[in-house]
């Protein structure tokens, strides 16, 4: 979907992916700061109008990167489920997969991050897309039915991993700490075996 609602063409997608590619490689090589909306058509051959078209915004054009990638990790585990004997076990599973997409890149990571906490509008519904793919993944890793408990755990361990990873970006917390936050999150919550 483009940020209209409406649904992309096989080159309108193609041409959107090819725009977010450009993204991560600006963000990957200077930042947040060097994501600028004229590099990225360039970068992407496309007119600027057609970049606004498509992201209104700097920060929900660098939110969509963190939306690709959740759903990248979807179709990861959907090809790969994660292992583990309990809950809690498949849970760390997701989250400690999603933590590595995000480390590996550092600069791309603090970018997605940093847009996705904007608090800009434009950005809500990308916020809302993470969000419930998120949560859409964590319970599916519980192996639960969408019950209001399971919802509420799934919620509570979205909120525990954004709020360690601003952490990390604003630099509180150190990047392997994101994971041992969730783990002692996820055992209080979950049952592990």
């Amino acid at each position: 979907m483009n940020a209209a609602g409406s649904r992309l063409t096989a080159a309108q997608d193609a041409r959107r992916r090819r725009m977010l590619r450009e993204v991560s490689a600006l963000a990957a090589e200077g930042g947040y700061e060097s994501v600028q909306m004229r590099d990225v058509a360039a970068r992407a051959d496309v007119a600027i109008g057609t970049l606004y078209r498509y992201f209104p915004s700097k920060e929900y054009l660098v939110a969509s990167v963190m939306e690709a990638e959740v759903g990248a990790l979807a179709a990861d585990l959907e090809a790969r489920p994660a292992r583990g004997n309990s809950a809690g076990e498949r849970v760390l599973a997701v989250l400690g997969r999603a933590n590595h997409a995000l480390l590996a890149r550092p600069n791309v990571s603090i970018a997605q991050i940093r847009a996705l906490v904007s608090g800009n509008d434009e950005v809500a519904e990308v916020v809302k897309t993470v969000t419930d793919a998120m949560r859409a993944l964590i319970v599916a890793a519980m192996e639960a039915e969408p019950t209001d408990e399971s919802i509420d755990v799934a919620d509570t361990l979205f909120d525990v991993w954004l709020a360690a990873l601003v952490g990390w970006i604003s630099g509180m917390t150190e990047a392997d700490e994101v994971q041992r936050k969730l783990a002692r999150t996820v055992k209080q919550l979950l049952p592990m075996s």
